[in-house]
């Protein structure tokens, strides 16, 4: 493979990019309120090329659309679909797309799963966001154990070859199989699509091995749909001909000049336009000649967002350390944790909510203090709070780490 090394911070769209581009930048000169002043704020004449004009585009946020939203999206006679975003950065945000819109996006997508599987369809597909989906299973979300069995056999009756939803919801059932509790032949689901997380080597083996089946990561957003999709050389391809990608705040690691915020432009969403749109999410982008015969951008995760840096460290993420201390108790061999949450409540004080197992601990909690000790400091404060569940997003994405501190205060 063929890996490009030319700074990424100054890589731009390829051509046919830069003609969509062309054309959206065009037509929200003439049908968004929004963009026009945008044009205007920031001499973007759309006379120049469009490479200057790319760059002379600001940097959005989800921020910018609600403190915006009544004059973000475009005229059009065309009939609205709206979505909420999950809420993992803030407050939801009402994202909308026109019928042709979701068609495009819709296609892409499922164009990307054929590569995987030929026999994959919408009648052995099951998505665990989906409203349907929920009509005939039940809801997934509610991770009691008796109500969980009869959401997994209503599934498995369904004989789906597919299954989409966040890691954290695919490992809660994988358990339940782990442990007897739940019946399931392996190799019934074939593929695991995982959307909506951050899903690491570990997890990732793990649930292939109580499933039987292959996972594949999709990378996207309620506002994009798919950004990028993984190929079978396991890397996040960048539908190059709906979407472009960069990274933006490249400080965000010291030391890490290519690793910053991932930033998107979509060639096609023009009711809502996502222009140079900073996700948040931590990683790199890079053009790959891949062995999968694609050649494209793609993206490296690192596994956290901004809002995810632990307040005090300059860059620790804290779903990542939070994850490893509870990884280091599986490697001992004290699998005794069935969930957890961790808030940052002061500088340096830090609240870690726990859904024990049966064979929870003293000698675990040292093991974790130790382990946060070691990491961020002596100094600071854990308090170890017992619960009886950690309630996902309504999205069904699982946050660990929440801090509410402010960001840059009392940086070590």
């Amino acid at each position: 493979m063929m890996l490009e090394t030319c700074d990424r911070r100054l890589m731009m769209p390829n051509p046919a990019q830069k003609e969509k581009l062309a054309g959206i930048l065009n037509h929200l000169n003439t049908h968004n309120e929004y963009y026009r002043e945008v044009f205007l704020k920031n001499n973007i004449n759309l006379d120049d090329s469009i490479d200057e004009n790319f760059l002379k585009l600001p940097i959005t946020t989800k921020k910018d659309i609600r403190k915006n939203y009544s004059i973000y999206f475009s005229d059009t006679k065309e009939e609205k679909f709206g979505e909420l975003t999950s809420g993992s950065t803030g407050i939801p945000v009402n994202c909308q797309k026109t019928r042709a819109e979701r068609m495009i996006a819709m296609l892409n997508i499922w164009k990307q799963r054929r590569i995987w599987d030929s026999e994959v369809d919408i009648t052995n597909y099951l998505s665990l966001h989906d409203v349907n989906t929920y009509k005939k299973v039940g809801n997934l979300l509610n991770f009691e154990k008796d109500h969980m069995k009869k959401c997994f056999g209503r599934i498995l009756a369904l004989s789906p070859r597919w299954l989409s939803g966040p890691i954290s919801t695919f490992e809660k059932y994988a358990k339940l199989i782990q442990n007897g509790e739940m019946s399931y032949n392996k190799g019934t689901i074939k593929f695991l699509e995982l959307a909506g997380e951050f899903a690491d080597k570990n997890r990732r083996q793990y649930i292939e091995e109580i499933f039987g089946c292959k996972t594949i990561n999709h990378y996207g957003t309620i506002e994009t749909w798919c950004i990028a999709y993984e190929c079978r050389m396991g890397h996040l391809h960048v539908q190059k001909d709906l979407m472009y990608a960069e990274t933006t705040n490249h400080s965000i690691l010291t030391g890490e000049k290519d690793i910053g915020e991932i930033t998107v432009t979509s060639l096609y969403n023009k009711l809502m336009p996502i222009l140079r749109y900073n996700i948040q999410d931590i990683g790199k982008v890079e053009n790959l000649d891949c062995e999968c015969g694609q050649s494209s951008q793609v993206i490296t995760l690192y596994g956290g967002r901004t809002g995810d840096m632990i307040a005090g460290t300059k860059e620790v993420l804290g779903e990542i350390f939070f994850k490893r201390g509870v990884y280091k108790l599986i490697n001992r061999g004290m699998d005794c944790i069935d969930s957890f949450r961790v808030e940052q409540v002061e500088l340096n004080k830090f609240i870690m909510y726990i859904v024990k197992l049966p064979n929870y601990t003293d000698e675990a909690e040292r093991i974790l203090l130790d382990y946060i000790h070691i990491g961020i400091g002596s100094e600071v404060e854990v308090e170890f709070k017992f619960v009886e569940d950690i309630p996902p997003l309504p999205s069904g994405k699982i946050k660990i780490f929440y801090s509410f501190v402010k960001a840059g205060e009392g940086e070590r």
